[in-house]
């Protein structure tokens, strides 16, 4: 990201120096049993003006139980397409259990273009997540 001596420098160049942050909070309830469901609306659409942008997301699922289980369930983040690891989980008992599960990405968006984040989850019978307590925040930085 080095400017060279005598280079003439772009605007368009300089506002990538600038990281942007997206978020997005989810909707309505996502109910158990189900592999790998959407959240509803805990996902970013964004575009990048370059090959090789970075980005760190935090993300947070609201787990609650409807009734009283042992399975495990589980949630992470999906970029374009692809599940990512590590893995949100949780093992609740008591219907009356309720958890907030944090989890952080880093990585790389291989070319520039739209890409697609967001929150993915696997319930048991019983298991529900709360979209909106569950939400993620994206922040994006690009190459000079």
């Amino acid at each position: 990201m080095a400017f060279l001596a005598g280079e003439r420098i772009t605007a368009a160049r300089l506002n990538r120096l600038q990281s942007t942050t997206y978020s997005a909070t989810g909707t309505g309830t996502l109910t158990g049993p189900v592999s790998n469901a959407d959240v509803t609306d805990a996902t970013i659409t964004l575009t990048t003006e370059t090959d090789g942008a970075t980005f760190a997301a935090w993300c947070v699922w609201d787990v609650d139980l409807s009734s009283a289980t042992t399975g495990l369930g589980f949630a992470r983040l999906n970029v374009d397409g692809s599940l990512l690891n590590p893995l949100s989980t949780y093992a609740l008992d008591a219907a009356t259990d309720r958890l907030t599960v944090p989890q952080n990405y880093e990585g790389t968006l291989a070319t520039a273009g739209t890409h697609t984040l967001k929150l993915v989850a696997t319930l048991v019978a019983g298991q529900q997540i709360l979209g909106v307590n569950t939400s993620i925040l994206v922040k994006i930085t690009e190459v000079a």
